[in-house]
């Protein structure tokens, strides 16, 4: 049951992920762009998990993959702000 969840989790991520390339495509916001690369890499994550067993998610590796998630999206919403101030 649970490499089920986690190949939905990894294909609900892929398809945000793709989601938000498609906005991209269309706005060329880089917000978009970070959060793509960020659901991309948690797809990559999760999948690399589900793969190799799900025996310890407190691994180094997974962690760090974790980290990086959540550092794209931080850094595309700070670039967002930095951003919208520079263009008042």
């Amino acid at each position: 049951m649970q490499l089920f969840l986690l190949g939905m989790i990894s294909m609900g991520s892929a398809v945000v992920a793709l989601l938000f390339m498609r906005f991209w495509r269309s706005g060329r916001d880089r917000l978009f762009l970070w959060f793509a690369s960020a659901f991309a890499l948690e797809a990559i994550n999760r999948a690399v998990f589900a793969w190799e067993g799900a025996r310890d998610e407190a691994a180094t590796p997974y962690l760090i993959a974790r980290l990086v998630f959540f550092l794209l999206i931080l850094v595309g919403v700070i670039d967002k702000n930095l951003r919208a101030r520079r263009g008042r």
